[in-house]
C-alpha cells in the first residue's frame, strides 16, 4: 500500500461500508446486494478465496480465508436503524462518513463497520487470514454465526475473534443473553363492564410486569447493579379507551449474569404470569461467556502472549458465546466504546481504528 497512510485506507473502506444499508430491521439484505459484489472482488484479488452463503430473509454469510490462519475474525455488518424520530437529530450524515477533529462519523462506525474496515485493509498485505462477516447480529432471529459454526470445519483455528466496542481491549466474559415475547389474552367487550378489571389484556400485561420488575430487582447487589439487565422493548394491544383489550403482545430481553441460565430465567419469568392463557415464546437463549474454564484460560493465554489488555466482563452479549459453546477459545475485541453504539451521531475515534488495525495485524502475523 504505498503512498498512503493504513488510517486513509481503513477510512476509505469505512466510508464505503456505511453508504451500504445493512439497517436491521428491516434487514432488506441479500447475496446479490452491491455490498457482496464489492467484497467479493476486494478479497478476491488478493488471493482470497470467498463463500457467500445466503439463508434467505437477511441472513448472509461472508466467509473468506487466504493461506493457514490460526485465527478467525468475526464481525457483523448489519446495523441499527436509523428511525424516523431520530433522523432530524443528526448533526452529521448517517450514511456517509464524516472526520471531525478524530472522530469518525456514520452508522455503524463504531459498531462494528469499523473492525470490518481494518479488515479489509489488512487483507491487502496479509499471508494468512481468515475473517466471516454476517448480518443478523442487531435484530431479532439471528442464525447466521450458528449456521456458519454448523456447517463448516472449524478445526484450524486456535481463537475466535469476535470485533464489537470494546475500546481495543480484549473481553473474554460477558452476560448470557434471553430475547421473548409474551401474548397477553383477554375478553373483547364494553369498558363499562365489571369484567374489564381483572379480563383487560393490557391489565395482565401490567400485573406481570410489577412482578417481573419485583423479580429483576432481586438481583441487583452493589456488584451487580444492572441486576439480570430486564428491559421491556415493545408493548402492542388494545383498540380504543372504551373496548376491553382483547390481547396485548410485549417483547422484552434479559441480559443473565454469568452463571446462570437464560432457560432458568425464562421459567422464573413465565411462572410470575398469574393467567395461564397466555402464549410464551422465547425467540434466543443465549450462553454467556466463557461456556467454560478451559476456553477461558486459553483467550488469557492468548492475550497474554501478545500483551493484548484484558478488560472487565461487561454486560452487552455477543456471538463470541456461540463460538465458545461449540469449544473454541473467543474474545471480544474492536474499536469503539460501546456507549457509542446504537446512539444518535455514531462514532468511533481514529485512534481506536488504528490500534484495532495494530492489534489484528499483530496478532494474525505472530501467532
Amino acid at each position: 500500500m504505498p503512498n498512503e497512510s493504513k488510517l486513509a485506507i481503513i477510512l476509505n473502506h469505512l466510508d464505503f461500508l456505511i453508504q451500504q444499508d445493512t439497517q436491521n430491521p428491516p434487514r432488506l439484505i441479500s447475496e446479490s446486494d452491491g455490498l457482496f459484489k464489492y467484497l467479493s472482488a476486494h478479497f478476491s484479488q488478493y488471493g482470497f478465496t470467498v463463500k457467500i452463503t445466503d439463508l434467505g430473509d437477511g441472513h448472509v454469510i461472508f466467509y473468506a480465508q487466504k493461506g493457514q490462519p490460526d485465527i478467525l475474525f468475526n464481525v457483523h455488518l448489519d446495523t441499527v436503524p436509523v428511525t424516523a424520530s431520530t433522523i432530524d437529530s443528526w448533526q452529521q450524515q448517517p450514511f456517509k462518513l464524516t472526520i471531525v477533529g478524530d472522530k469518525a462519523y456514520g452508522r455503524g462506525s463504531c459498531d462494528i463497520k469499523g473492525a470490518a474496515a481494518c479488515l479489509m485493509t489488512l487483507a491487502q498485505t496479509a499471508d494468512d487470514l481468515a475473517l466471516v462477516f454476517t448480518t443478523d447480529e442487531e435484530g431479532a432471529n439471528g442464525c447466521c454465526v450458528q449456521s456458519f459454526i454448523d456447517h463448516n470445519d472449524l478445526s484450524q483455528y486456535k481463537q475466535i475473534i469476535i470485533a464489537e466496542p470494546t475500546s481495543s481491549q480484549a473481553v473474554v466474559s460477558h452476560r448470557g443473553y434471553l430475547s421473548s415475547q409474551v401474548e397477553f389474552k383477554g375478553v373483547c367487550g364494553h369498558s363499562s363492564m365489571a369484567i374489564a378489571l381483572a379480563e383487560n389484556a393490557i391489565h395482565k400485561s401490567n400485573i406481570w410486569l410489577n412482578h417481573a420488575l419485583d423479580y429483576a430487582h432481586t438481583y441487583v447487589t452493589k456488584d451487580n447493579p444492572a441486576g439480570i439487565c430486564f428491559n421491556v422493548g415493545v408493548i402492542k394491544g388494545g383498540e380504543k379507551n372504551n373496548m376491553i383489550a382483547e390481547h396485548v403482545l410485549l417483547n422484552f430481553s434479559a441480559r443473565v449474569p454469568a452463571g446462570q441460565s437464560s432457560q432458568q430465567v425464562f421459567n422464573d419469568l413465565s411462572s410470575l404470569d398469574e393467567d395461564k392463557n397466555s402464549l410464551w415464546k422465547a425467540s434466543m437463549m443465549a450462553p454467556p461467556l466463557p461456556a467454560d474454564n478451559q476456553t477461558e484460560t486459553k483467550s488469557v493465554t492468548f492475550c497474554s502472549r501478545h500483551n493484548i489488555k484484558v478488560a472487565s466482563a461487561v454486560d452487552f452479549w455477543t456471538e463470541a458465546a456461540l463460538f465458545s459453546k461449540a469449544g473454541f477459545p473467543a474474545i471480544v475485541l474492536g474499536p469503539g466504546d460501546i456507549k457509542q453504539a446504537h446512539t444518535i451521531d455514531e462514532w468511533v475515534e481514529l485512534s481506536q481504528l488504528e490500534q484495532s488495525y495494530q492489534i489484528y495485524a499483530d496478532v494474525m502475523r505472530g501467532y
